[in-house]
């Protein structure tokens, strides 16, 4: 039987900023603008800009399951996760080990590809093949945010919450409620 109870949870609005502007930053760079282009190093930039924000703020301001620590894996972490998708239970706020660790490992990918594309435009970098270097992280990125995709998909399934509704703003309390739409039965 489903769960019918609200997830309360909702992350704050710094990561939820800085999670969709380096979304739209990838959907860019990766899959729209051609590279080399202006606005492909721009948001190149960019993503380190928001990437660096996200781990400022992880170590000073952020409270919870957003600070930097919170996001470090453990041996528990696993042992939950687990229990959480063997019994279908909803998942717990944060994220669970393998989030956690997906977490770092695109960060790292989309400051590696950035920074490959920056260092590419260099004489040393061109000569050490750094074109290739960046291509290869394209193609490591685009396999962690498929996978990363996946198991918000799977994941959401299986323990019968919305994930990406965590990451979508939260409704104001007091906030009415929008009615249904309701169909005409008609004759």
């Amino acid at each position: 039987m489903p769960n019918k109870k609200a997830d309360p949870f909702h992350w704050d609005s710094l990561v939820r900023l800085t999670h969709w502007g380096v979304a739209a930053i990838c959907i860019g760079n990766l899959w729209l603008n051609e590279a080399g282009e202006e606005w492909h190093e721009r948001l190149g930039y960019l993503a380190i800009a928001l990437i660096s924000l996200r781990l400022a703020w992880g170590l000073s301001f952020a409270r919870g399951h957003a600070r930097l620590r919170a996001l470090i894996p453990s041996r528990e972490d696993f042992r939950q996760q687990a229990v959480e998708l063997r019994e279908r239970t909803p998942p717990a706020p944060g994220h669970h080990g393998s989030g956690k660790l997906a977490i770092w490992t695109l960060w790292l990918l989309i400051l590696a590809t950035a920074g490959t594309g920056w260092f590419q435009n260099t004489e040393m970098g061109f000569e050490l093949g750094a074109d290739d270097w960046h291509v290869w992280c394209t193609w490591a990125l685009q396999g962690m945010i498929a996978l990363h995709l996946l198991a918000i998909l799977f994941t959401s399934w299986r323990q019968r919450s919305n994930l990406v509704r965590r990451m979508l703003p939260a409704r104001r309390p007091g906030a009415p409620k929008q009615a249904p739409i309701q169909q005409d039965q008609g004759s």
